[in-house]
């Protein structure tokens, strides 16, 4: 699937390194999800990764989704289609294996990993659709739709569409910059803002921490699947709540992208960025039955019970790093190879 916007000898390390950083704390966030009700510092950890991971992983796919949109690349843009299908099918797969009962497939409804590639493909089709618009009215619009459908509850998991709704704007916003223009941005200030950032990084982390259990409910809001009602039913002046996500997350992702070096020693995080796609296809699954299996069978939580974090970042660690393997973008390629061709044959057959 390409979706850069330059060639791969091209390709900036910072962007590469921007999106292992990135795919690191999904797979940190759902690993840190299962624990996070038993857990303060658990809790904590998933409220920061979630105020900000899948608003700049987005923001980040819209920078370098553009030939796709100006060039109306249909193939490319039905694999995501395709790759849906699979990872929405593998979820399922590792459910059942794991629960050991086989639960409800909804094809086109998922609560589970599979929902970022069915919204990629919709973000694409949105701004192929409205590519002609005034920049800065579509965001307010599209804003302004985020905070209104908040308060209806029967928009949800189906088509993804509240988190489509929700994150659309980190989406355009990447697809109206240029990335090259980006990282001049950052690279001539780099070290007036990197002290900003690292600053409001660390002030978050410390607001986040002391006053968790007064926040912690915002988080159903950063996760863009929710209405208010998870919060505060009835409240007229809810939507002030995704006004408050939309500035925590923008602001968080600033830092984030501040922060990342435009080089790394070896250049291991480039090339292991550059198959964040392929990582984040496979670890939710994946996740699903190695948690069973260190969880269940050997309860490996409860020796890491005064220091759930540190498990959870280790479990982390062993899952981006199996699912960097290079069997995995094979079978990945093959499966939608097969896919499509199945796809193609079925009407006529």
């Amino acid at each position: 699937m390409k979706t850069n916007t330059f060639s791969i000898q091209n390709r900036s390390q910072k962007w590469d390194n921007l999106k292992f950083i990135l795919i690191f704390l999904v797979v940190l966030g759902h690993v840190a999800d299962r624990f996070a009700d038993v857990s303060y510092a658990t809790g904590c950890l998933r409220f920061i990764i979630y105020s900000f991971h899948m608003p700049a992983f987005i923001f980040v796919s819209g920078l370098f989704g553009k030939k796709n949109i100006d060039e109306k690349r249909w193939n490319n843009l039905a694999s995501y289609l395709v790759l849906y299908l699979i990872i929405h099918s593998l979820i399922f797969i590792s459910r059942w294996a794991a629960n050991g009962t086989k639960p409800a497939f909804k094809l086109f409804s998922t609560s589970g990993a599979a929902w970022y590639i069915l919204a990629l493909f919709f973000f694409s089709i949105i701004t192929m659709l409205t590519k002609n618009a005034k920049p800065s009215a579509l965001i307010i619009f599209w804003i302004i739709l985020a905070c209104i459908a908040g308060y209806d509850n029967s928009i949800g998991d189906f088509l993804c569409l509240s988190r489509v709704i929700a994150y659309y704007p980190f989406y355009y916003l990447g697809y109206i910059l240029n990335p090259k223009e980006v990282e001049v941005f950052f690279e001539k200030r780099k070290w007036q803002l990197r002290i900003i950032s690292a600053i409001l990084l660390a002030a978050g982390i410390i607001i986040a921490a002391v006053f968790y259990d007064s926040i912690k409910d915002i988080k159903f809001i950063f996760t863009g699947r929710n209405s208010y009602s998870v919060i505060k039913p009835n409240c007229p002046y809810a939507f002030t709540f995704r006004l408050i996500c939309y500035a925590v997350s923008a602001v968080m992702t600033f830092c984030v992208i501040s922060l990342t070096p435009s080089k790394t020693p070896f250049g291991h995080l480039s090339r292991w960025g550059a198959k964040s796609l392929q990582v984040y296809a496979v670890h939710y699954p994946l996740m699903v039955l190695l948690l069973k299996f260190v969880s269940e069978k050997y309860n490996l939580p409860a020796y890491f019970v005064s220091k759930l974090p540190l498990y959870e970042i280790l479990i982390a660690v062993l899952i981006t790093a199996v699912c960097l393997l290079p069997f995995w973008g094979t079978a990945l390629e093959k499966a939608k190879g097969c896919l499509r061709e199945t796809l193609i044959k079925s009407p006529h057959s």
